[in-house]
């Protein structure tokens, strides 16, 4: 027997993305979230860092400010990420936090955040292809771009 997922109507539906300047270098992290009619995006940066880590902290910046219990989709053009989720989390959990060659894994205190977060709430994980029009997706590609450069962080609620 096949369990079906709950409607994704009501979810949260986030969009992230990471940028890079020079990769590593200036780096930025953006996400735009929407629920119903309601809409927030927010970002920040860090002075000197890899597109992969802003990826990833633009995930777990989204889903720290969604309720445990929540039902979110979360959307990234972030392969690493998706693909993390969806299937290697729980075996790097399993050996130790370390990758296929035995290696400690990059990153692992942020998935560990994210697969705690993926533990409290429903999150569905999506590919998306970027920079493929998708506009919520090219405007979180833009934010984590922004705040790559200006080195900024905002977080805005849409009118």
């Amino acid at each position: 027997m096949q369990l079906e997922r709950p409607s994704m109507d009501n979810a949260i539906h986030v969009y992230t993305d990471g940028s890079a300047i020079g990769n590593p270098g200036p780096g930025g992290w953006a996400a735009v979230l929407v629920q119903g009619s309601e809409s927030w995006e927010m970002s920040g940066s860090s002075p000197w860092t890899t597109i992969s880590e802003m990826e990833i902290v633009a995930a777990v910046e989204a889903l720290r400010s969604i309720p445990a219990g929540s039902l979110a989709h979360l959307s990234s053009d972030s392969e690493l990420l998706i693909h993390g989720m969806n299937l290697y989390v729980g075996r790097w959990r399993s050996q130790g936090w370390r990758n296929s060659r035995g290696m400690p894994l990059q990153h692992r205190e942020l998935w560990k955040q994210l697969l705690t977060m993926n533990e409290r709430m429903d999150i569905h994980w999506e590919w998306i292809k970027g920079h493929n029009r998708h506009p919520l997706q090219t405007h979180a590609d833009a934010l984590a771009y922004q705040a790559a450069r200006d080195q900024s962080c905002i977080m805005q609620m849409a009118a």
